[in-house]
C-alpha cells in the first residue's frame, strides 16, 4: 500500500470563483480592457468573454472543470477559416521592415511573401513568424516567406534565385506556396519552377509583367511569356481588385494557383511603389 502526506485540509470550505456578481463583473471588465490594449481581435474578445462567463457563473471549481471537460472534440463545431497570405514588394528590408511587419499584423496574415528584400533581409525578424529566404541575383533582390508559428511548415530546398518554396503541413488539404521575384532587367526561366508545382500550389510575387486580361492597360513581352507559362501548367490567374502599381495602371504583382477556392484583394498600404 502506498501512502503520502498532504497539507490539504479536508474540512476546507467549498471553492467559489467569486463571492459577488459585482466583483466578478469588475474583474471581467478589467480583463477585457487589457485585451483591447493588446489589440486582440473581436474573435478573441468573444472567446475570452465566454470563458470568463463560464468561470464566474460556476459555483464550484468542480463545476467549472466539468463544464470545460464536456466540450470535447465531438462537441466542437468545425469551421473553415480563411488563411490570409500577404504579398508585399518591400524594396529594401533595411528601410521598410517595420512597415512590412506592421502591415502583416494589420491584415492578420498567416503567411507573408516579401519580395525585393535585399541583403539586409535578416536585420529585423517578424515576431512570432518563421522566416525563409532565398537570395537574388543582385544586392537588391531576394525573397522572404514568413510563416506564423501557429502553422507547421517545411521549406523545400532549391537553388533557384529569387524563389522560396514552402509546404504548410497539417491542413485539411495540401498547400504549397511559391514566392518569386523577377527583376525588370533580368532574364528568368519560369520552367525551373515546374517540377515544384503540385496539387494545392499558390504562386505569388512581383513578376514585373503586364497582361491586358489581368487588369493592365496592355500585354507586354514578359506578360505574354507569363500567360503562356501559366496556361501550360494549368495555373489560374487569381484576379485582384485593382492594379498594384502606385505609379501607373500596371498590375505587376501576380498570383496563380491550381486551387479554385482563392480570392485576392489589392491593399493600398505602405510606402513602397507597389
Amino acid at each position: 500500500m502506498l501512502s503520502n502526506t498532504s497539507s490539504l485540509n479536508v474540512l476546507a470550505k467549498s471553492f467559489f470563483p467569486f463571492s459577488s456578481v459585482s466583483q466578478a463583473n469588475y474583474c471581467k471588465e478589467q480583463l477585457i480592457h487589457q485585451l483591447r490594449i493588446w489589440n486582440f481581435s473581436l474573435k478573441d474578445y468573444s472567446l475570452v468573454s465566454s470563458i470568463l462567463d463560464e468561470w464566474f457563473t460556476s459555483r464550484t471549481l468542480n463545476l467549472v472543470l466539468h463544464q470545460w471537460e464536456s466540450l470535447g472534440p465531438g462537441n466542437l463545431t468545425h469551421r473553415n477559416e480563411n488563411l490570409k497570405i500577404l504579398g508585399y514588394n518591400v524594396q529594401g528590408w533595411g528601410t521598410r521592415a517595420l512597415e512590412a511587419i506592421d502591415i502583416a499584423y494589420t491584415v492578420q496574415a498567416s503567411i507573408c511573401v516579401f519580395t525585393e528584400v535585399g541583403e539586409t533581409w535578416n536585420a529585423y525578424q517578424v515576431p512570432n513568424f518563421n522566416t525563409f529566404f532565398q537570395k537574388g541575383t543582385n544586392k537588391n533582390g531576394g525573397v522572404c516567406i514568413a510563416v506564423g508559428k501557429h502553422l507547421k511548415v517545411a521549406c523545400i530546398e532549391t537553388s533557384i534565385p529569387n524563389t522560396v518554396i514552402i509546404d504548410i503541413i497539417g491542413l485539411s488539404e495540401p498547400l504549397r506556396v511559391i514566392g518569386i521575384y523577377w527583376p525588370n532587367s533580368q532574364q528568368r526561366e519560369l520552367d525551373d519552377i515546374n517540377p515544384y508545382i503540385i496539387d494545392g500550389t499558390i504562386i505569388t510575387g512581383d513578376l514585373n509583367a503586364t497582361v491586358k486580361e489581368w487588369n493592365s492597360p496592355l500585354t507586354d513581352k514578359r506578360g505574354a511569356i507569363v500567360k503562356e507559362w501559366s496556361e501550360e501548367n494549368n495555373l489560374q490567374y487569381i484576379p485582384s481588385t485593382s492594379h498594384t502599381s502606385k505609379r501607373s495602371l500596371r498590375n505587376i504583382d501576380l498570383s496563380f494557383s491550381n486551387r479554385i477556392d482563392i480570392s485576392s484583394e489589392t491593399l493600398h498600404l505602405g510606402t513602397s511603389d507597389h
